[in-house]
């Protein structure tokens, strides 16, 4: 059977159904917003309904209790994989939590996708664990993940990589897969994260068969993992060329789904090169 079959099975149907439902359900995702718990809540039943069991890391920031939510599907022996990907949004003004803040692109297309590897990987053998990560507080500084990624450092937890997932819905001209490679910070994993990047290019050129760029690793949730040590890469078609960027305008209408679902076959097809 080909290795790659799954990514047959890839729904935009799916991707754009839950963009839509996060970007419509609520007005704003912001972390200090009052929908913070009814957010979380409702990722929980996501999981639920795909057949995980979810879990809750609460962490304090601005005199709250926050959350993050995490789900695990086991696998061989070994540090897991840890899929991540931000739920929160925001408006140009972070201090206004109750602004309108759809976060289509920012971030509803990165939770989408992860869903959807959670579905299509549920019932299939790896030789890895793969974790799934939806970090609050991101447009916060990386608040969530800041929190987690110190958790996992404090229980001396040995992740095998980090794929992040941030904005995949908005290409530019060519329609390139941005690929992130760590390129400072720790220097000790930038070698493996090149590696990592290098193999998702030809992955993506022979099995995808989607152009691609290199962008650096930067402003988002693998960060504090890579200041911590561990080997970080991800997908991120960066802001800079979003005109919707943190604005109220970031609706599902803007989304390229065609492009959401060539990230999500890209994102597969590296979980089942590198840990089936």
């Amino acid at each position: 059977m080909d290795k790659y079959a799954l990514l047959t099975k890839i729904s935009r149907s799916n991707l754009e159904r839950d963009v839509k439902e996060l970007a419509t359900r609520w007005p704003t995702r912001h972390t200090l917003s009052k929908h913070h718990l009814a957010i979380v809540a409702h990722l929980e039943t996501r999981f639920q309904a795909i057949g995980y069991r979810p879990t809750r890391h609460t962490y304090e920031h601005s005199g709250k209790q926050l959350q993050n939510i995490l789900a695990q599907k086991p696998g061989g022996s070994g540090g897991a994989i840890l899929l991540c990907a931000h739920f929160d949004s925001r408006q140009e003004d972070l201090g206004a939590p109750e602004a309108r803040a759809p976060g289509a692109n920012d971030n509803a297309t990165g939770v989408a996708v992860l869903f959807e590897m959670a579905r299509l990987l549920k019932d299939i053998p790896l030789r890895v664990p793969l974790r799934f990560a939806l970090f609050s507080g991101e447009e916060q500084d990386l608040w969530g993940s800041t929190a987690y990624a110190a958790a996992c450092q404090k229980r001396g937890e040995k992740l095998t990589l980090v794929f992040n997932l941030d904005e995949v819905g908005y290409p530019d001209k060519a329609k390139n897969l941005f690929l992130d490679r760590d390129e400072g910070g720790v220097p000790a994993n930038n070698a493996a994260s090149a590696k990592l990047v290098a193999r998702l290019a030809t992955l993506a050129k022979t099995v995808v068969k989607v152009p691609t760029k290199i962008d650096p690793v930067e402003a988002s949730d693998y960060v504090p993992f890579e200041q911590l040590g561990y080997v970080v890469t991800g997908l991120y078609e960066g802001e800079y060329r979003y005109p919707h960027y943190h604005k109220s305008t970031d609706t599902p209408d803007k989304v390229d789904f065609a492009y959401v679902a060539d990230m999500a076959r890209l994102t597969l097809a590296f979980l089942l090169d590198y840990a089936k």
